[in-house]
């Protein structure tokens, strides 16, 4: 077997093993696994087998070993993946109430570091989630359909009975409850609500906006 590729000085080096040891394991003299490093001597399939064992690696391992692995593709966006929800439709959409999920005027499109289905896109009001969301921003999101699969601790538009809010959805000492938590903590305090008046919850993937500074911090002028 031609092993000109198999760098067996580099293993036994990494191993901190000698010729003469590897060798011994081999049954051989060290001349003849000199030459088997060189590449003088062909490596059989047998003796193949035998230094995998001896190295700790499978056949295949060492048969492929230092070789750079091949780059995987990144996946590719379902074409059309995510859906933007018209400021007009987002209410009835959001809680529900639109029909099959269907609305007017909706735009589909897809963005590369988003390939999931069934993604959704609707725009930010309110300044609860600053500065991490800001007003006017849009975010990708996607149902969660099972309460129990809430990633605790990340953004969600939450939609209940009193309304829809964007808020850290945080685990409660009640499991029938959960707790909901304001980046913008200086004017938004964390309360509680229970499960059951969820509507329909949504995690936020990520948020496009058109702002690149907040205006209350830069108005056209270095801060003092």
């Amino acid at each position: 077997m031609k092993q000109a590729l198999i760098p067996l000085r580099r293993i036994r080096r990494e191993q901190a093993l000698s010729q003469e040891v590897v060798a011994q394991a081999l049954g051989v003299k060290t001349t003849t696994y000199s030459k088997l490093e060189r590449g003088v001597i062909q490596l059989t399939v047998e003796r193949l087998h035998e230094l995998a064992s001896l190295f700790g690696l499978s056949p295949e391992a060492l048969l492929t070993y230092g070789r750079p692995e091949e780059a995987t593709p990144p996946p590719k966006p379902a074409a059309n993946n995510i859906t933007y929800i018209p400021v007009h439709a987002q209410a009835g959409f959001l809680d529900l109430h639109a029909d099959q999920r269907t609305v007017d005027a909706a735009i589909t499109f897809s963005i590369p570091t988003f390939t999931e289905p069934h993604l959704y896109m609707i725009s930010v009001e309110g300044d609860s989630m600053y500065p991490t969301v800001t007003p006017g921003a849009f975010v990708i999101i996607r149902e969660v359909e099972d309460t129990r699969l809430i990633k605790w601790g990340e953004p969600h538009v939450v939609v209940t009975t009193d309304g829809r809010v964007i808020k850290r959805v945080l685990k409660h000492r009640d499991a029938q409850q959960v707790t909901l938590y304001s980046d913008n903590n200086a004017l938004y305090q964390p309360y509680d609500i229970p499960k059951s008046s969820i509507l329909s919850l949504w995690q936020l993937l990520g948020s496009l906006s058109k702002s690149f500074v907040p205006q209350h911090i830069f108005r056209g002028t270095l801060p003092s």
